[in-house]
């Protein structure tokens, strides 16, 4: 058997298990495939060092890993239409830009004040300010930090973004937000597609509705946020021409919006579109999980879950005063 058929044998029964369980077992949790697929590939490399280091060898987690990635990214872009955009409006568009470059642009002061590397910031706070895991992924492949840096920022993606799945209903019961509110609060702040599913579950439609919307509406910031980083020089995609730095698939996200929001586009289209982004992204979580070592979580020390834990208070308490103020 050759190491690229096994390679893809491996990583496909782990995806395969990552559907499953967030389906069945984890379904109640809403737990993401996407999340569930990088902690089994982390697993299996710790558990399995050397037969790890093979399927690396075949080239086939690297494509999963870059090439794969941009092709989920893209195909996410399916989950989105204008029209969805246009029913929250212009504050909507403006809330949401706001919570993703002032977020990222508090990361990065208080990373500074903190000591911490200017890739470890990048990384936590695109995962903390745009769409989870897929956010940091799509910064890594921009900035080319190293596996463990990324491995810590998916990690703060997941500790804290669960941690307000549960918490941020309390807040908006106990605040009386509105249904109107509790949508902006919820998808404005919270770190996972799949976080903000979970946690505007527990109100009317109105609130979940929105509250998908306007995370939505952060996702779509990806493109901007990457060109940003080629503006602000922290991309590493240079290689000497100004078009190979372009982050291309981020402009064939906004494309396959485009053509998602078209009356004649069919809908059950749609929806095999939105499994092959899953399935494709839950691919590359897979292969991310693969250069986890659990060794990185003894040394990597505090300062990175410091950092997460003064994002997650400032997208709390940023979100709410935008919400209590405008909305």
């Amino acid at each position: 058997m050759s190491h690229k058929f096994l390679a893809v044998l491996v990583i496909a029964l782990i995806c395969t298990i990552s559907f499953a369980l967030s389906n069945t077992v984890l379904a109640k949790f809403h737990t993401s495939p996407l999340i569930i697929s990088i902690i089994l590939g982390a697993f299996f490399a710790n558990l399995f060092t050397k037969q790890t280091q093979i399927l690396k060898s075949s080239g086939v987690v690297a494509i999963a890993g870059k090439q794969i990635l941009r092709l989920g990214i893209i195909l996410f872009g399916f989950n989105i239409s204008l029209g969805e955009i246009a029913s929250v409006g212009t504050l909507g568009v403006i809330y949401a830009a706001f919570m993703v470059f002032a977020t990222f642009c508090f990361a990065l002061f208080v990373a500074k004040a903190l000591g911490l590397s200017k890739d470890s910031a990048v990384l936590i706070g695109s995962g903390a300010s745009i769409c989870g895991a897929a956010a940091v992924m799509a910064t890594q492949n921009e900035i080319k930090a190293d596996a463990n840096k990324l491995a810590i920022a998916i990690c703060t993606v997941v500790l804290f973004g669960t941690i307000g799945m549960f918490i941020y209903p309390f807040i908006a019961k106990f605040l009386a937000l509105t249904p109107h509110q509790t949508g902006f609060f919820i998808g404005g702040s919270l770190h996972e597609v799949a976080h903000v599913v979970a946690a505007s579950a527990a109100f009317d439609g109105t609130a979940s509705s929105t509250a998908l919307i306007i995370k939505m509406l952060r996702v779509i910031m990806l493109v901007p946020f990457l060109f940003l980083l080629n503006f602000l020089n922290l991309s590493q995609n240079s290689g000497g021409s100004k078009l190979k730095s372009i982050p291309w698939f981020a402009l064939f996200f906004l494309v396959a919006i485009c053509v998602r929001s078209l009356p004649f586009f069919p809908e059950n289209l749609v929806q095999i579109l939105k499994l092959a982004a899953s399935i494709c992204l839950c691919v590359a979580m897979c292969a991310l999980g693969f250069g986890i070592d659990r060794s990185i979580f003894k040394a990597t020390g505090k300062k990175p879950f410091l950092l997460a834990f003064f994002i997650f208070l400032w997208l709390i308490c940023s979100s709410l005063v935008f919400v209590k103020t405008l909305c």
